[in-house]
């Protein structure tokens, strides 16, 4: 019956008692007993195959085991059977010890001296073991001198020593371990000034060092030390610079304390210990040891017994340190350049000026001894030498001033994408900024703050700054925000706030001392803003007139943002005027106004080229279009007295300019008003009048060659008077002269006769136009004493430089213009006729009923008010 081992493991036990014979049931019992065993094998073949190491090394540990308990075992016996045989030796009669022969004690004497060499050995070990390295150089130099006296042992001696060439290299070996040990130590960051002096005083006992080589050597493990702590890693450079200060701290007070000698006289801690070492009073060198307990002592040489390390430092040691001054300038000048090039990698990862204060204030905590002044003193330092001063912080500010400038080159690189993303904003928007009238006359809640008594929304539109430029001047302020906070901790110690003062702080000592490199730093911060700024001025030029799409709306933008800035970016203000010093900040104004005026200049030359294309309806002289453009004249009755009769007799001259100038005039008042005429700046808006009035001019001067009527002439010589008395600027004697020439052609095509009779009437017409329209051409008169040849009171220059949005804004009296310049035809005005005495009469009549309704104050009111209204309807739009 053959079944496979699945059917054999799912085997029903009681069914199968149930079904099968007690035969068959053996059989199976046979058959599981042998799948059991296959099983068997192939876990042990398995786990042979996969902890076959495994298995093998628990093997040999149990067999090293067993071999080890052996060997102990051995050797306490031969210990024991050797103190045995000392004491029945000892125990003899001492008159046969005394005749123990010459060579019974020679071999005994030479078996203490190998087991003495053999226990020092193991002294060494255990010494190094326990980092006493000093300990372990005595014992060296104790097993050296034993070595030495075995070594001069005749030759037949020598060959019953085999050990003898072990015990060699074994303290060939030592020596090697004991110095690489007294490196490792003189090389920690960390350690105090006695293990210094013991480990150095180890290294005079085994080499025998001059004090010259000794600091030289100490020094140069110093180093090694600080380049240790320099690549070591650590989770901030923070941690890193005050790990390397404290090591050249504990380098300068272990140079003090192991090798000056201080004003008391005492020598240093390295010749203190090394004269209770190797002086003649010092103990010897086998006394410090533990001996085992064994009768054997007493056969060791007197030699040994005696011995104690020769040093020839201890003899030079007052003379000692010719050289400490030239070896620590070395020292300062090597580790300067050590400190360099170790954290020029470490500084790059700060990103941050924040975090140079931080480190900082670090390594400024970190206490100094008590006595340091007199440390720094004693080892030729400077008075009052600081490690941070003297070594980091050259660095610290060099790297300050280098995130200052990638910091302010990052904020002009931010400046200038903010530029672009606007004016492209701008360019799809449907608010143009070439015509601000629906941002300044449109009332907002936000215009005037509930809160406080700033109006900022009203002032930004009474300077005609747009929300977009305040939104980008906002934009560019925070930038230098951010600035000013991160340089802040760093110049001041304490957090950036608009009303930070530090006039007391300063008198600090302790402040100057800390922050040594301040006016450096704001100096430098001060110079990097100014001269970086340049480059916002040339990007703005450069985007603004690149493309014709929108080159208008984009130049008076940027022209307007130049202008907004040094009002709107205090910060950026803050970073250019250090030390209360603004004539850095009043040179990027300056530059900014230029630049601004620049790009202005596009707005009128467009204005110029339209004014050209306008101008060109002046040309038209035929008498149907004559007839539309001309306005109604003034019709004057003159009177000539003669001995016979007066003769009465009426003229017509001009009373307003033509309607075609009206119109052009009208159409340069609404390219001011579209950008808010009182926001222009005055060299501009100068340049604007000169320039369109230049083009109207010329315009009329090319008219005067033409076939003219004498109404022709008269009409376009009152254009010209009228517009060079009200546009033209007495400064330019250019347009003056040519207006002048003008003028002069116009009169010579009037007849002599009616130009004497007119001439006077037409001044004062032209007069009286330029004082009825000074209302509403005001925008268009280039100076405040534009006017005073009319009789109208000038304005001082102060009062000429406040921007006013309209004339009741200051004193009516000093106004550019009177709010409602009604003339009344009686009065006299400079040049002008006596008035008829049909009108005088009419006058008094009038003032007669007044009179005797005075007492009516109903009456007096209803006068008033049709006077006022009276006048408008004949005088104003006369």
């Amino acid at each position: 019956m053959h079944r496979n081992s699945s059917e054999l493991l799912e085997l029903d036990i009681d069914t199968l008692f149930e079904e099968r014979s007690i035969a068959e049931i053996v059989e199976i019992g046979k058959l599981l007993d042998a799948e059991i065993e296959r099983k068997r094998s192939e876990l042990r073949s398995m786990v042979g195959d996969r902890y076959k190491d495994v298995l093998a090394a628990s093997d040999a540990i149990i067999s090293m085991k067993t071999i080890s308990q052996e060997i102990v075992t051995n050797i306490d016996k031969i210990t024991n059977i050797c103190e045995a045989l000392v004491s029945n030796t000892l125990a003899s009669d001492p008159e046969d010890s005394l005749e123990v022969d010459k060579n019974k004690f020679e071999d005994r004497t030479l078996a203490v001296q190998i087991r003495l060499a053999i226990f020092i050995n193991e002294q060494i070990w255990i010494a190094l073991d326990e980092e006493n390295n000093l300990e372990a150089a005595q014992c060296y130099l104790l097993a050296q001198h034993i070595y030495t006296g075995l070594s001069l042992l005749k030759k037949e001696v020598l060959d019953r020593i085999p050990l003898l060439q072990q015990i060699k290299h074994n303290l060939v070996v030592l020596r090697s371990k004991v110095l690489e040990k007294i490196k490792e130590k003189l090389e920690s960051v960390e350690i105090t000034a006695q293990e210094t002096s013991e480990n150095l005083n180890a290294l005079i006992l085994l080499e025998n060092q001059s004090c010259d080589d000794l600091l030289s050597i100490f020094i140069k493990h110093r180093q090694t030390a600080l380049i240790t702590v320099i690549n070591s890693s650590y989770s901030s450079v923070r941690i890193q610079v005050s790990s390397m200060v404290r090591c050249l701290i504990t380098t300068i007070q272990l140079l003090h304390n192991c090798f000056i000698c201080t004003e008391k006289g005492n020598k240093g801690l390295i010749w203190q210990q090394l004269s209770d070492i190797v002086a003649d009073s010092a103990p010897h060198t086998l006394s410090k040891l533990e001996l085992p307990v064994t009768q054997l002592t007493s056969y060791i040489p007197e030699i040994i017994k005696q011995f104690r390390p020769k040093c020839r430092s201890l003899e030079n040691s007052d003379s000692s340190l010719k050289n400490a001054k030239e070896v620590l300038e070395n020292w300062l000048k090597t580790t300067q350049k050590t400190i360099i090039d170790g954290l020029e990698k470490s500084l790059k990862l700060i990103t941050n000026i924040r975090g140079l204060h931080l480190v900082r204030e670090e390594c400024l905590k970190i206490g100094l001894p008590d006595n340091w002044e007199q440390i720094c003193a004693e080892t030729y330092l400077n008075e009052n030498f600081n490690v941070w001063y003297y070594f980091f912080q050259n660095l610290i500010s060099a790297r300050c001033r280098e995130l200052i400038s990638m910091k302010v080159s990052n904020i002009i690189d931010e400046v200038q994408k903010h530029i672009s993303d606007t004016l492209e904003n701008i360019r799809v928007s449907d608010k143009s900024e070439a015509d601000l009238r629906w941002y300044a006359w449109n009332e907002d809640g936000n215009d005037v703050s509930k809160n406080d008594n700033s109006h900022l929304g009203l002032t930004m539109k009474i300077k005609g700054y747009s929300q977009n430029i305040v939104e980008l001047c906002n934009k560019v302020d925070k930038r230098y925000l951010k600035l000013l906070e991160d340089v802040s901790p760093y110049l001041y110690g304490k957090e950036f706030s608009d009303d930070i003062k530090f006039s007391v702080v300063f008198k600090d000592y302790k402040f100057k001392r800390k922050h040594v490199d301040k006016d450096e730093i704001e100096y430098h911060l001060r110079v990097e803003c100014t001269s970086r700024s340049t480059q916002i001025a040339d990007f703005i030029k450069d985007i603004a007139l690149k493309g014709a799409e929108d080159l208008v709306v984009k130049a008076i933008f940027c022209a307007r943002f130049l202008q907004a800035v040094s009002i709107l970016c205090p910060n950026f203000n803050k970073c250019c005027t250090f030390n209360n010093t603004s004539d850095d900040w009043l040179k990027i104004c300056d530059m900014f106004n230029k630049s601004s005026h620049i790009l202005w200049q596009y707005w009128v030359k467009n204005t110029v080229s339209r004014t050209e294309k306008e101008v060109d309806k002046l040309n038209n002289i035929s008498p149907k279009y004559m007839i539309k453009i001309l306005s109604r004249w003034d019709e004057i009755e003159i009177q000539e007295e003669t001995e016979e009769k007066i003769f009465k007799s009426h003229i017509k001259v001009p009373l307003k300019p033509s309607l075609v100038l009206s119109d052009l005039l009208e159409m340069l008042i609404n390219n001011l008003n579209f950008i808010l005429a009182h926001t222009l700046p005055k060299p501009i808006h100068l340049q604007y009048i000169e320039q369109n009035m230049s083009v109207i001019l010329g315009q009329y001067k090319k008219m005067q060659d033409k076939d003219l009527s004498q109404t022709q002439a008269l009409q376009f010589l009152f254009d010209v008077k009228y517009l060079t008395t009200l546009c033209v600027p007495r400064e330019n004697i250019q347009l003056i002269n040519c207006s002048q020439e003008i003028c002069d052609k116009f009169r010579s095509r009037v007849d002599p006769f009616d130009l004497d009779v007119f001439y006077s009437y037409l001044q004062n017409n032209v007069k009286r136009a330029v004082i009825q329209s000074q209302m509403t051409m005001g925008c268009l008169i280039p100076s405040f004493n534009q006017l005073a040849s009319l009789g109208l009171p000038e304005k001082s220059k102060e009062q000429e430089k406040i921007p006013s949005i309209l004339a009741v804004t200051s004193s009516s009296s000093l106004s550019w213009f009177p709010l409602l310049p009604v003339t009344v035809p009686s009065q006299k005005t400079p040049g002008g006729v006596p008035a008829l005495k049909k009108d005088v009469k009419e006058s008094n009549q009038k003032s007669s009923k007044a009179s005797k309704r005075g007492n009516d104050p109903a009456s007096v009111m209803r006068q008033s008010a049709a006077s006022l209204f009276g006048g408008l309807a004949t005088d104003w739009f006369s």
